[in-house]
């Protein structure tokens, strides 16, 4: 069973592991303990173990570019959460005007309508359609916007036109949604951001985790996909990729998936402040250099980095 360490013996446990810890901060890092974990430095401080003897140990990895990263982190989920809350906007948007234009108001309530048949049988299709409608209307009821509240919004079920209904929706409902529907729907929006169906959804997969990430205060600087996004020639030039051709989906992936979504709806979009997280998670290490760290966050190189824009 662990031992129940004061936070000054952690520290020193970091130290002996291979930690570099300033002498005249000491005070300080064992403050900074208290306030954010041992388990969270160590957490992001784990792209830098190296093996030895069967030991996870640190070569002269300096505390405080650990902590840099777990704040960096932070900045980058309030960065990328926004971006994301803008394409989440517009994904609805377009659904709703797809959906709408084809069925009217209320005709997306009827799965049928849209949904690819040659994929979902009758059953499957009221089954979806049975929970959709039942969470939707559980949603409307609970939401504090008038417009749901005003009768010639609803149907008889009580239920939302398209346009309110949609705007609603949780990302992940968006998302299911988006897989099921029609191939006409599917390209109808996917046109909007300059990709193939299935690269739209593939990316909107990734989005729905990103977003949980950002909103639940996850690791996002040490991401790693498990579910791989498609790539086109063009991501495939940003990310690193190793001797071995193994491809690298990481944070580089989703910066730049993002930055590719978000451009097609607002060309003009700032990236400064991601830009400088992200400069700020490669400053050179005594072990790596720039390049080598925006390696180990998925990116080719640091070059990638200084040309977000």
């Amino acid at each position: 069973m662990p031992d129940n360490l004061s936070f000054e013996n952690q520290l020193s446990l970091l130290k002996s592991r291979g930690m570099v810890i300033d002498p005249d901060k000491r005070d300080e890092s064992i403050h900074t303990l208290k306030t954010v974990s041992y388990y969270r430095i160590k957490e992001f401080a784990k792209p830098f173990e190296v093996t030895n003897q069967g030991d996870k140990i640190y070569h002269n990895l300096e505390f405080s570019k650990v902590l840099a990263r777990y704040y960096q982190d932070k900045n980058l989920r309030m960065g990328l959460l926004y971006a994301i809350e803008l394409l989440e906007v517009s994904i609805k948007t377009q659904l709703a005007f797809a959906l709408g234009t084809r069925y009217g108001a209320f005709g997306y309530l009827e799965f049928s309508n849209w949904i690819d048949r040659s994929r979902y049988d009758n059953y499957q299709t009221l089954e979806k359609q049975y929970f959709f409608t039942k969470d939707l209307k559980v949603s409307s009821e609970k939401s504090n916007n008038a417009d749901l509240h005003n009768d010639s919004n609803l149907n008889q079920a009580g239920l939302p036109s398209v346009w309110l209904g949609v705007n609603i929706l949780t990302f992940g409902q968006m998302c299911s949604i988006i897989y099921c529907a029609k191939k006409e729907i599917l390209s109808e929006i996917a046109s909007n951001y300059n990709c193939t169906n299935n690269e739209f959804k593939s990316w909107i997969g990734m989005l729905n985790l990103v977003r949980n990430v950002c909103a639940h205060n996850g690791n996002l600087v040490n991401i790693s996909l498990k579910k791989k996004p498609l790539l086109n020639n063009e991501l495939e030039s940003y990310i690193f990729i190793d001797r071995d051709n193994h491809k690298s989906f990481k944070l580089g992936i989703v910066v730049m998936v993002i930055k590719t979504l978000v451009n097609n709806i607002n060309p003009k979009y700032q990236w400064d402040e991601i830009r400088k997280s992200l400069k700020s998670l490669c400053v050179k290490t005594q072990l790596y250099n720039r390049d080598e760290m925006a390696n180990i966050i998925g990116f080719k190189d640091f070059s990638v980095i200084k040309s977000l824009h």
